[in-house]
């Protein structure tokens, strides 16, 4: 009888400990050889010297990158003048990438909600110092006194993301359906803030899950819907949504990871208990739509733009470590030009499971660029391929 016991708690355990730690625990099997991409190229054939360069650098890219695939585009003076794409959206099956794919853009998420901030602000039915308990009734202290400000430049001193009691075990990899933003709040309503709000700066993405909750509050609307009818179809994007596990049968890419020369489908997670900080699906274009729009005060005014776009000071008075604004960080690059000009960046990348992106927008130029590739990486070769690009427009016009 004992050892029936003892051999049914292992099992358990076993069992237990599989789901708890299953990308740990999966991640070795799976791999297959990379498919020979040297005969892709990119979809579109541009005629111009200046677009062939772009698609040049794309092709590039590809090479050197080692991602399945790739979709680039390329703003200016508020229209979209260069797109393109490279690669496989789904491998197994063959099947390409077009200009109308979406990705996971992770964290540049935060820099679409951005939008809908402004919006609200502008309205007057927000104000940056607008505390949470005034639109989020389900909130309690010390998540009700946070203000606007505090949670969009991550000086509230919520926590990010840690392991939990669920499965898989880590907060991130989250396999749940969440059909509320209040579900997704709830995640995270009970922790201890990291540190007194407004006297530091953490990053997490749990912030702009907290903020969708205000902006429902403010709109009268759920999350998804107000960034829809209020921010999107103003707009005219068609191609940017929410992640739900339902919209993997439509135009979405799947999602990779690559060790040298193979490949395996990321494992699967659900992004919907963080749609304003890590959860939407995009194409470039739309991204870049969305980028002109800010830099040409289609959907928000000058004032409103220069407030989203302006770096938090801690109560301090000093800028916050990160040069964060609302939703986007603020810079200077000297990698564009021969001679280390200084050119001011806004930006804001995003990694996912299985898809990295990078957003930036060149005031000074009137110009914003949006990558995006269907693997999990870091963004630094991405922001050096954007400078790329940047200077083949820059130096043509």
């Amino acid at each position: 009888m004992k050892k029936i016991v003892w051999i049914t708690m292992i099992t358990t355990i076993i069992i237990v400990s599989y789901f708890l730690f299953e990308p740990i625990m999966t991640y070795t099997s799976g791999w297959n050889s990379f498919p020979n991409i040297n005969t892709l190229k990119p979809i579109v054939t541009h005629q111009d010297s200046t677009s062939k360069k772009a698609d040049n650098i794309l092709n590039e890219m590809f090479t050197h990158l080692k991602a399945p695939g790739f979709s680039v585009a390329v703003g200016m003076n508020g229209k979209v003048i260069w797109s393109n794409a490279i690669g496989y959206k789904d491998i197994k099956n063959d099947k390409k990438l077009s200009r109308d794919t979406k990705f996971r853009i992770g964290s540049t998420s935060k820099a679409v909600t951005s939008l809908g901030i402004g919006l609200l602000l502008q309205d007057g039915k927000l104000n940056l110092n607008s505390r949470v308990g005034e639109f989020v009734p389900y909130t309690n202290d010390p998540l009700s006194e946070l203000t606007l400000k505090q949670l969009a430049s991550h000086t509230s001193g919520i926590r990010n993301y840690s392991v939990c009691l669920c499965f898989p075990i880590w907060e991130h990899l989250n396999n749940d359906e969440y059909t509320t933003v209040q579900e997704s709040v709830g995640i995270f309503s009970n922790s201890t803030l990291l540190f007194p709000s407004g006297t530091d700066f953490s990053y997490s993405s749990y912030n702009y899950t907290l903020i969708s909750a205000m902006l429902e509050g403010a709109s009268g609307k759920d999350f998804l819907n107000f960034m829809k009818e209020d921010v999107f179809n103003p707009l005219g994007l068609d191609h940017i949504e929410g992640e739900r596990s339902s919209m993997h049968t439509k135009n979405i890419s799947k999602f990779y990871d690559v060790e040298e020369n193979q490949y395996k489908e990321t494992f699967e997670v659900n992004n919907s208990n963080k749609w304003a900080g890590g959860g939407f699906v995009s194409t470039p274009v739309d991204l870049v739509k969305l980028g002109n729009a800010l830099l040409n005060n289609q959907l928000l005014d000058k004032k409103t733009t220069e407030t989203i776009l302006k770096p938090v000071l801690l109560n301090n008075g000093e800028i916050n470590k990160q040069n964060y604004a609302i939703g986007w960080r603020k810079g200077f690059t000297d990698e564009i030009f021969d001679n280390n000009q200084k050119v001011q960046i806004i930006h804001h990348a995003g990694t996912a499971a299985g898809s990295t992106s990078v957003f930036i927008l060149f005031p000074e130029y009137n110009m914003s660029i949006s990558i995006l590739m269907n693997r999990s990486g870091t963004t630094s070769e991405l922001f050096t391929y954007s400078y790329k690009l940047a200077k083949t427009f820059i130096t043509k016009n």
